[in-house]
């Protein structure tokens, strides 16, 4: 019986409920630089096709070139390919068997087959909004994308031989073509991962597509009495899936960045149903690289981060590309300094985490001469990746070269390298790494300090990171080996400024200078030496209590060398005036120091302002309160420099008006504290000195203490873009803590 698919997509969507599973991903086991691994896409599996498939003879030779390999990636679909070929492989010992399927692109022969109808209608890009819509004026399948205008060529049978795209972000009314591999484009939603769990071959469960295999066949077990039915399960160990990269944010041919959320989904959707089956992901390194933001949806990419979805990921072409005739001297790809540089550090920072993945690579031979142990050198030797290297394009030989170098582990004798995942500037070399400890960083919590670092590499993982703490006031020094680190959440958005990895150090004691230097560690244990790590003094909350008699409102802050105080701030003005001062009458606002007191019945805060010249207490000068003593309220955005605000600010104190924040967290939205009743602070100043007082129920009743950061603006001086943070280390998320 014949199903309509758009009829059958429409009740499943409405009607069953999706169960989630809690899939255990991380790396694949057994599996690292020393495993075999090959990707298949020849056909050459039996002998003697002519007559009944029950005739058919398993070609040894296959079968014994692939059972060399742990890793192997097969293309279903291919006319000769059956439930036998996986089992004979399993029985032979392979580890992994891995079916293709592609969910990005929908390929078709389109001599016989077209795109789906019974739809509701295609994606088409709407120029007014910069988003797609649904086409009402059609009956295709929702998961085809209409952005460009394409010119389309087709030879005698009805094939499409090429594609060539002629007008960008200007819908033609017909579905878009990858213009290079010639697949559908497509838009994976719902309806989308329905026909790719339910396309068989040899069968109508999805209308017009009988030549695919889908989710369930691939994955599902196999008949051991129907061997040879090709219509039947194929019992793979997982997925291969490709196309994944179609999501790209880029604003190119080819690319589709409003598809991210819904490729996030189609993956997490195999992942959730097919829980206990490996997933080995084809190129998409865009889901691991940081910062990186689309300029067609100003969405950041690491926002859809598939990570603990897959348990592989494939570089393709890392090296050496499937088209050797424009590529840079010795024909290496003419992208590999965007792989190398730019991609590589981001997706291995991603890859070593304890829920991250392994990383494959696959090179192209191509015809170039003499390049084996180059591309095993550096895939294999230098990056750790499982690596393969084929003859051609199209993927029908079974190639040893790289196995016949296996295993190789044993000649790694050197600790981890040190790289750096803050390179961005596109296919472009860099020799700067970041080594060991990159800063360290007091928290909100007394006596707690953030350490942060980026990436080694190694030829053999996973590589673990042990921390080497020592307390300098009596050289005691502790060791934490193969600490369970964390993802810096800066670093996500800004990797030039921040590091890849974060970890939390609790119960030191305040007031006390501590040492913190990082080792990587290989799967062997070879460690490398070269951090020379980084101290820090622990600041301790800072409290003055005092009778409103102790102050005398003066400006001249005599009274106030009785009390404590945070450290000082040099003359340190970022930028230059145009008049090249550096502080002066030109930079006014270059905060030294700043004192705070608070009357012991909590109702008052007074504030002393030493500056580096005379001082005028304008809206210069800046004092961001984090009331509540809570990272997650306030202003959190970019500000003075600062990508990532170092405290959440509640309040802010700007020259003599205090401000309350009524934004989203990253937008710049203030107003008039409403405590205040739009009365201004209490001030005083004389020479470089003033004092301040207000109410402390002005900025939220702070109890128990509060955190904040000083800025100098000399915007109001006429200077933009020059100022003063205080504390220095703000823009590394330094910050002072008051008590009361």
């Amino acid at each position: 019986m014949k199903i309509c698919l758009g009829h059958l997509l429409i009740v499943l969507c409405m009607s069953c409920s999706i169960p989630v599973y809690a899939a255990a991903r991380g790396p694949m086991l057994d599996v690292n630089s020393d495993s075999g691994f090959t990707i298949y896409y020849g056909d050459a599996y039996y002998q003697d096709t002519d007559g009944p498939i029950s005739t058919w003879s398993i070609n040894q030779n296959t079968i014994n070139a692939l059972s060399q390999f742990d890793v192997v990636v097969l293309q279903p679909n291919q006319p000769h390919f059956t439930p036998e070929i996986v089992k004979v492989l399993k029985d032979n010992g392979v580890q992994y068997v891995l079916g293709y399927i592609s969910i990005g692109e929908d390929f078709i022969n389109d001599a016989i087959e077209s795109p789906l109808n019974n739809g509701s209608g295609m994606q088409q890009y709407n120029a007014s909004s910069g988003a797609l819509d649904i086409a009402h004026n059609n009956t295709l399948q929702s998961f085809y994308i209409d952005v460009d205008s394409q010119n389309v060529t087709y030879n005698n049978e009805g094939t499409i031989v090429s594609v060539e795209t002629t007008a960008r972000l200007t819908p033609d009314g017909l579905p878009d073509l990858n213009p290079h591999f010639l697949g559908y484009m497509v838009y994976p939603d719902a309806n989308w991962r329905w026909v790719l769990d339910n396309m068989r071959i040899g069968t109508a469960d999805v209308a017009g597509r009988s030549f695919k295999a889908g989710l369930k066949q691939i994955a599902n077990e196999r008949d051991t009495q129907a061997l040879r039915d090709r219509s039947g399960n194929f019992g793979f160990d997982g997925f291969f899936l490709d196309t994944i990269d179609t999501a790209g944010p880029y604003n190119a041919a080819g690319w589709y960045p409003w598809a991210l959320n819904e490729m996030h989904n189609t993956v997490k959707y195999i992942s959730d149903h097919y829980a206990t089956k490996t997933i080995l992901a084809n190129r998409g390194a865009f889901f691991f690289s940081p910062g990186l933001k689309s300029p067609l949806t100003q969405q950041f990419t690491i926002d859809k981060n598939i990570r603990s979805y897959i348990n592989g990921f494939l570089f393709e072409s890392f090296r050496y590309d499937s088209d050797p005739y424009i590529d840079g001297p010795g024909g290496i790809s003419e992208f590999f300094n965007e792989n190398r540089y730019n991609l590589a550090p981001k997706v291995l920072s991603e890859a070593n985490r304890d829920d991250g993945f392994t990383v494959f690579s696959l090179e192209y031979e191509s015809g170039r001469p003499n390049i084996v142990r180059d591309a095993f050198d550096t895939d294999i030797r230098q990056f750790g990746f499982v690596g393969y290297l084929t003859q051609s394009r199209s993927l029908n030989t079974i190639d040893a070269d790289f196995i016949a170098l296996l295993p190789d582990q044993q000649n790694d004798v050197q600790g981890p390298t040190w790289e750096t995942s803050g390179h961005l500037l596109y296919n472009t070399p860099n020799d700067e790494v970041r080594t060991g400890v990159q800063s360290v960083i007091q928290t909100d919590v007394e006596g707690q300090v953030a350490i942060n670092w980026d990436i080694a590499i190694d030829q053999s993982y996973p590589i673990t990171y042990d921390l080497v703490i020592t307390k300098l006031s009596d050289a005691s020094q502790t060791t934490l080996t193969a600490i369970h680190y964390q993802s810096h959440s800066g670093w996500q958005y800004d990797p030039v400024t921040y590091s890849a990895n974060e970890y939390i150090v609790s119960d030191l004691e305040p007031g006390a200078s501590y040492h913190f230097k990082i080792i990587a560690v290989d799967a062997h244990g070879n460690k490398n030496s070269e951090d020379n790590g980084q101290t820090i003094t622990l600041m301790s909350s800072v409290s003055n209590p005092i009778v409103k008699t102790d102050i005398l409102l003066d400006g001249l802050l005599t009274e106030w060398s009785n009390f404590n105080a945070f450290p000082g701030d040099p003359s340190d003005v970022v930028g230059v005036s145009p008049a090249g001062h550096i502080a002066g009458s030109g930079n006014q606002a270059n905060w030294r120091n700043i004192q705070m007191a608070h009357t012991t019945d909590s109702s008052e805060l007074y504030m002393a302002y030493t500056n580096e010249t005379n001082i005028y207490i304008s809206w210069g000068f800046q004092v961001f309160i984090d009331s509540d003593d809570d990272l997650s309220t306030g202003f959190k955005g970019s500000f003075g420099g600062i990508n990532t605000f170092p405290i959440g600010a509640d309040y802010l104190i700007e020259g003599i008006n205090v401000y309350q924040y009524s934004g989203t967290g990253s937008d710049w939205n203030w107003e008039i504290s409403p405590t205040s009743g739009g009365y201004t602070l209490g001030r005083v100043w004389s020479g470089h000195t003033g004092e301040t007082y207000l109410p402390l129920h002005w900025i939220g009743n702070p109890t128990g203490s509060f955190s904040f950061v000083c800025f100098g603006n000399n915007t109001f001086y006429g200077h933009t873009n020059e100022y003063d943070w205080y504390p220095d280390n703000a823009h590394q998320g330094g910050f002072f803590r008051y008590k009361l």
